[in-house]
């Protein structure tokens, strides 16, 4: 393939903690309490990586600010319930046999960022980031072979009799919720039958995230439900430099959980062959539709990233 290679780092970079965190002891969790696991380091490949100078603002049934990151780990225990966590400050990743030398990554998870965090449950908290691959080294972190799609989705009003009761999406109608959806590895299969040409993806399991203010119920019925399904779409070249996706569902057919979206014309070129081009692209425009057992919700999608691998 033609382009810019990426690669996917999976870390593990979230910090806070409540006042002073001192080493790796143990924190007690209290009834009522979950415990947020937050390492700062991760090793991919034999070498490990830290995020520098990076702090972060947690905000929901506590507000929490972590300023202190030169911990290799904090464990952070919370109530129960929907946090919002956003990472601030002058950050950058290294290479912990490095120190000093920036890794160039690029942030692809919503920031802020929304998780869940239940009673006795100890939950890791991962922000996604890509890095550029030079052809002679992985540089990365959990480095892999995947793809991304990001951007912004601006809940509409429904639209009687076409929509259905929105349900646990009634809060997020007029609000505009960035999301990222990333995998790991994914199969490309080219695609001619009688017409344009057209590569067929087909994903690893995913990682589904939204960003900013978003309904506890939101999360556990939809988001979560999503979580390590797969996406199976096809890129269709149109000439003249152009593609398009139809759509691209992602869903759990077995709870009745699913959400499609939908680009508009993209501007991505085509290979030697005439196939499209699976490179980093962004887009301007798009709709998407969720649909969950607690209701279904329409959003334009917009200003965001399509990059298939």
């Amino acid at each position: 393939m033609q382009g810019l290679k990426w690669f996917v780092g999976a870390l593990v970079l979230l910090a806070l903690a409540c006042g002073e965190v001192s080493g790796p002891s143990t924190p007690v969790v209290r009834d009522g309490e979950g415990l947020l696991e937050l390492p700062l380091v991760s090793t991919s490949a034999g070498r490990s990586y830290k995020l520098v100078g990076a702090t972060f603002a947690i905000t929901g049934p506590q507000n929490v600010t972590l300023t202190d990151t030169s911990a290799d780990s904090v464990s952070q225990p919370l109530m129960a319930g929907t946090y919002s966590i956003q990472l601030n400050g002058d950050w950058h990743v290294e290479r912990t046999d490095a120190p000093g030398v920036t890794v160039p990554v690029t942030l692809v998870s919503p920031n802020p960022m929304t998780f869940t965090l239940g009673e006795g449950e100890a939950r890791p908290v991962r922000f996604l980031f890509k890095v550029p691959e030079d052809g002679t080294a992985n540089v990365g972190i959990g480095v892999d072979s995947g793809g991304w799609i990001s951007g912004t989705l601006k809940f509409e009003p429904p639209s009687p009799p076409r929509d259905g009761p929105v349900g646990i999406f009634a809060d997020l109608i007029g609000k505009s919720v960035p999301f990222v959806i990333s995998y790991e590895s994914a199969t490309v299969t080219r695609i001619q039958e009688n017409g344009p040409k057209q590569a067929r993806i087909q994903t690893s399991p995913v990682t589904f995230q939204l960003g900013g203010a978003v309904p506890e119920k939101v999360m556990q019925q939809f988001v979560a439900a999503l979580q390590g399904r797969t996406l199976d779409f096809v890129v269709t070249a149109s000439g003249w430099g152009y593609s398009y996706v139809v759509n691209m569902p992602l869903e759990n057919t077995e709870i009745g959980v699913r959400l499609d979206l939908r680009l508009q014309m993209l501007t991505v070129g085509a290979d030697a062959d005439g196939y499209p081009l699976l490179v980093p692209t962004p887009f301007q425009l798009g709709e998407a539709q969720l649909v969950s057992s607690g209701g279904a919700a329409r959003a334009s999608l917009y200003e965001g990233t399509f990059a298939p691998r």
